[in-house]
């Protein structure tokens, strides 16, 4: 099966992608086991500790073909050629890339892609991490905001040795489609594994975002060679490189290279390599070498060429007859220098390699891109590309590298071992007689090789084997372990079962017991039960009891508010009521001295009427003594009654017979016409004192009617205070006045006063005590005085002359708005009704009042 595989040729430009790193599970990581010889060095910032990684996805998958499983697993142990450390930082490592080949037998070889890239571990992780380091390292410090980076590489195998295609295809697809959720279908891993395989002299060509990558495919299975060989020589110096080209030569000769960046050794092999093409190395080939391997190949017999990371450094002991090139300081050790040229045709190759390369060339190291992948965070492709858009930045050779010239040099000098030069060329020919063996050394070489190869695997084989039956057996011991304290526990179990049995019994004894008791127990909770039920009906109907009563509770609350506000308004009603009946009483006793007053005023009115009615008399008989004007004295008197009876008119009705006879007097007058000069001063003087008596009874009337206004006035409001204060004001005048003449009056005239007339004069001016409407607070009516009239017959009379001008009464009221009062009706006997009923008041607008007041007196005398 393996023969039928091996001959058929490959079908697609990949052979298989691979993902490998640690698992996901802290829990099923394995500690990398320590190397028997050395230490391996840590990155920087790396945690002291390695675990071994494992095949996170592939495809084709694992379980496909066995062939397949053993190139996977040879693969990732040259991915991670240190196993995997996990670093520690705030900034992620630099990803990093290189190529490897793996040497399966004469006829297979595979050569891969590797690209490792970081991943910042979870919390779960991290955790995991943070325990190991506390158990392993004594001067651990924990630090709760530390970064784990944890690695994991992405590889491409083929059977073609596509170097610098493959690998700028794998870093553009993780620069450009990293953020695929699935790494192991990606879109882009499924076209590159399904890419035909080409054919020689064919041009490869893949297609990127901006540019595309091409290969033009050599035209001999041998002339492969997709990778720059200038690194080299800019790692080395030309006299190194001779050195190391004249022991790749050697039959039996070994090259160890070592260096800190996996992706310079595979380059330095593969430059090495196909230098001596015209050769074709046939010993171990090892690009990059794991380091649990490393002692077991240096010390491998035949020859080789081992690449080694320079962490590995202590971890073998190279042979006396072996170079170790160190590339990153130009250097090469050994002990046994290569004897294939002579020091003359080293020499020379010395020469022509410089004039090759046009001049020495200074080493410079390591160039940037092997040292990581993405120089400044961006792809610099290191392969021929073919730019589609823009412009894209490759890796270019130096302007000192010409590969023609030096492989022209170096293919000379392979070819020029197989002859023989000078005398042996003479004497011996010019070709260089095979060695007498029956194989060449080119197979010999390989026949030695895979038998170091299988020597390898046996003795991988019987190491596992080894690892295995010491693991069963510790395994097997743990098991017996657990067997016996199984065995123990069983024991103990039994006699705990014993007791458990006996409990059980006693349990059940008292779990019959226990359910009688709850049986009663039931019986009384039913009982309870059925009690509370009752106890839940009384309390709903006490609760909705209750909720009534606090209804009407509330009710009655507010019917008791309403009632108090009630009673408070009635107690301010009451208050109210209290002093309104105080004021009233005041008032009603203002009123009665004010009734007292106006009676006292009438009853002196009366007398002074009564007194210059008697005067009047008098006057008139005197008159009538003189015979020739008897008859006019008569009609004057009468006018002058008349004209005094009609300015007293509201006090005295019994004056409208008096008016008549006036009248009828004044019309006798007109007849005589007398200019008689004594008539004519008594006619004056009895018209003044005439008007003087009712300037007087107008004052003491307008004094009434000013009371009874102030009452109505106070009832309106404050806005009439002032109206009423000026009318007592004129009252009190007035009544002064009136108290004067009244005084004066009663000093002339005591005996000649008609009381009939007087008594019905008084009871005219009783009226006015009891006014039409409300009552109200009256100012009292002044006290009289003693010098406002008089009854003198005087002319020049000082109380006459004082006398102001008298005012009408109905002039008083023109400037009120109210209209002219009401004249009060008389209060008669019962024997003068009939006669009153027909009787008009004698005012200065009727004269016929005094006449039925005259008709009246006489009728009853």
């Amino acid at each position: 099966m393996q023969h039928k595989s091996s001959s058929r040729a490959p079908k697609t430009l990949t052979h298989a992608y691979m993902v490998c790193g640690v698992g996901r599970e802290p829990s099923q990581w394995v500690k990398a086991p320590a190397p028997v010889q050395g230490k391996i060095g840590h990155l920087k910032g790396a945690v002291g500790q390695f675990w071994l990684p494992e095949i996170l996805g592939s495809s084709p998958r694992l379980e496909q073909d066995n062939d397949i499983a053993r190139s996977l697993h040879a693969a990732m142990r040259a991915c991670f050629p240190h196993d995997v450390e996990i670093c520690t930082g705030s900034t992620q490592p630099h990803c990093v890339h290189h190529s490897f080949v793996l040497q399966q037998d004469s006829s297979h070889t595979l050569y891969g892609i590797a690209l490792r890239v970081w991943s910042r571990a979870d919390e779960k992780r991290a955790e995991t991490i943070r325990d190991l380091r506390k158990r392993t390292e004594a001067d651990y410090y924990d630090s709760p905001g530390e970064t784990y980076w944890i690695p994991y590489c992405l590889s491409f195998l083929s059977r073609y040795p596509l170097y610098n295609l493959l690998g700028d295809y794998l870093r553009g697809m993780w620069i450009h489609w990293n953020k695929a959720t699935n790494l192991f279908h990606a879109e882009e891993v499924s076209r590159i594994l399904s890419f035909p395989a080409p054919r020689l002299n064919d041009l490869v060509r893949i297609d990127m975002k901006d540019y595309a990558l091409c290969y033009q495919f050599p035209s001999a299975p041998t002339g492969f060679q997709n990778f720059a060989m200038w690194p080299l020589f800019s790692c080395l110096s030309i006299p190194n490189i001779v050195g190391i080209l004249e022991a790749a030569v050697s039959p039996t000769r070994r090259i160890i290279f070592i260096s800190h960046y996996p992706a310079m050794l595979t380059v330095a092999t593969e430059t090495v390599r196909y230098m001596v093409r015209v050769y074709e190395w046939s010993g171990l080939y090892v690009p990059v070498v794991h380091a649990r391997h490393a002692r077991e190949l240096v010390q491998e017999p035949g020859p080789y060429i081992l690449g080694l990371t320079a962490e590995c450094r202590t971890l073998f002991t190279a042979p006396s007859d072996a170079l170790v090139v160190d590339l990153d300081r130009n250097f090469v050790l050994t002990s046994s220098p290569p004897t294939a040229w002579t020091a003359r045709q080293r020499s020379k190759l010395i020469n022509r390699m410089t004039q090759a390369l046009d001049g020495d060339v200074a080493p410079s190291g390591v160039p940037s891109h092997l040292r990581s992948a993405y120089g400044g965070g961006k792809l610099i492709p290191a392969g021929q590309i073919i730019v589609m858009r823009g412009e894209v930045e490759s890796v270019h050779d130096p302007e000192w590298w010409n590969q023609d010239e030096v492989m022209k040099v170096m293919d000379h000098a392979c070819e020029k071992l197989g002859k023989n030069t000078g005398v042996r060329a003479v004497f011996g020919g010019a070709q260089k007689k095979p060695l007498t063996t029956k194989v060449s050394m080119r197979h010999l070489n390989e026949i030695v090789r895979e038998r170091n190869q299988y020597s390898r695997d046996a003795m991988e084989a019987w190491q596992d084997f080894i690892n295995l039956k010491g693991r069963m057996d510790m395994e097997l011991s743990k098991v017996s372990k657990r067997n016996n304290y199984l065995v123990e526990e069983l024991e103990s179990w039994k006699q705990q079962f014993l007791k458990f049995q006996t409990f059980a019994e006693q349990l059940t004894k008292e779990t019959n017991e226990l359910k009688i008791k709850i049986e009663g127990h039931k019986r009384e909770n039913r009982r309870l039960n059925s009690m509370i039920d009752q106890h839940k009906d009384d309390s709903q109907r006490l609760t909705v009891r209750l909720s009534g009563t606090e209804k009407q509770r509330d009710d009655a609350l507010q019917a008791l508010v309403l009632q108090q506000e009630i009673a408070e308004e009635l107690e301010r009603e009451r208050k109210r009521n209290k002093k309104d009946l105080s004021a009233l009483q005041h008032t009603n006793v203002t009123l009665l001295r004010q009734r007292d007053e106006a009676q006292r005023v009438v009853l002196h009115l009366r007398a002074l009427i009564d007194g210059q009615a008697h005067h009047m008399e008098h006057i008139v008989k005197s008159i009538g003594d003189v015979p020739e004007a008897a008859e006019l004295t008569n009609a004057t008197g009468v006018e002058g009654a008349e004209k005094d009876q009609a300015e007293i008119s509201p006090v005295r009705p019994q004056s409208a017979a008096w008016s008549r006879a006036s009248s009828r007097a004044s019309t006798r007058m007109s007849q005589y016409r007398t200019d008689d000069r004594h008539l004519r001063d008594k006619t004056d003087a009895i018209a003044y004192i005439i008007r003087n008596i009712s300037e007087q009874c107008a004052a003491a009337v307008e004094g009434l009617d000013l009371a009874r206004r102030a009452e109505t006035v106070s009832s309106e409001g404050g806005d009439d205070d002032s109206r009423s204060e000026s009318g007592k004001q004129r009252g009190k005048r007035s009544k002064k006045r009136m108290s004067a003449d009244s005084m004066s009056g009663h000093g002339d005239n005591d005996n000649g006063s008609d009381f009939d007339s007087g008594d019905n004069r008084s009871e005219a001016r009783s009226s006015y005590l009891h006014p039409k409407r409300g009552s109200s607070n009256v100012p009292p009516t002044p006290e009289l005085v003693h010098d406002r009239s008089s009854t003198s017959m005087s002319v020049a009379s000082e109380s006459t002359t004082a006398t102001p001008q008298r005012y009408s009464l109905q002039s008083q009221y023109r400037t009120h708005e109210e209209g002219i009062p009401e004249v009060p009706a008389q209060i008669v006997d019962g024997e003068l009704l009939e006669a009153l009923e027909e009787e008009q008041p004698v005012t200065k607008f009727n004269a016929r009042g005094l006449e039925r007041q005259q008709a009246v007196a006489e009728h009853g005398q």
